[in-house]
């Protein structure tokens, strides 16, 4: 299948782009930086752009099979980087007639799903600015008329791929996840279609 990347140059973005190219799919990942997407692969394309770029954006959108969006902020600070880069995937994809669009987002966009001492504590005091970013890249996404799945991983760790993960409608039930697994949730999702328009958690265990 042909599928997009957004933030192919980020943690789980570039493992997302080596699994789905490992499975066959063809690849066109959108960064910023493209020399971070290391990967060389006849299946992959990548686009230099940036997310405000909406031109950039049509190219990287039009002719797929579905969009995946690991899009993430490195400082806590005021900022619409998400949810407006967001909107201009959407407005592309609904122009396109692009349907599919999986997008990563975190445990704690609901307020009450990210357990105690990350969800009242750590959150509002370090992550505060990122999170109603978040929260306003999920509300953009599910105003939209595609088929999305908002993925709710807890703490994204480096450590190998499991696939024993768990995904669940309210709380996640544990406080890791690698992301290798994320990405190898994503890329089911693109198939399986059970979790349209949810939000499902993802933890280890």
């Amino acid at each position: 299948m042909k599928i997009a990347i957004f933030g192919a140059s980020g943690k789980t973005g570039i493992l997302l782009v080596y699994q789905a190219l490992n499975q066959g799919h063809i690849v066109t990942a959108f960064a910023r930086q493209p020399t971070k997407v290391t990967i060389q692969h006849k299946n992959l394309h990548v686009i230099q752009g940036d997310i405000m770029e909406p031109e950039k954006v049509r190219l990287a959108v039009e002719g797929q099979d579905a969009v995946l969006c690991t899009l993430g902020v490195a400082k806590n600070k005021p900022d619409t980087t998400l949810s407006e880069g967001t909107r201009k995937i959407i407005k592309a994809m609904e122009s396109a007639h692009v349907r599919r669009f999986i997008c990563m987002s975190s445990a704690g966009i609901l307020g009450n799903d990210s357990g105690f001492f990350f969800g009242k504590i750590f959150m509002p005091l370090f992550l505060n600015h990122v999170f109603e970013d978040k929260k306003r890249q999920a509300a953009i996404i599910k105003e939209s008329s595609l088929d999305w799945v908002i993925l709710r991983p807890t703490g994204l760790t480096d450590a190998p791929k499991t696939n024993t993960y768990k995904v669940n409608p309210g709380n996640p039930t544990s406080n890791t996840i690698p992301r290798a697994d994320v990405a190898d949730f994503m890329l089911k999702l693109v198939t399986d279609k059970r979790y349209d328009r949810t939000m499902p958690a993802l933890s280890s265990h």
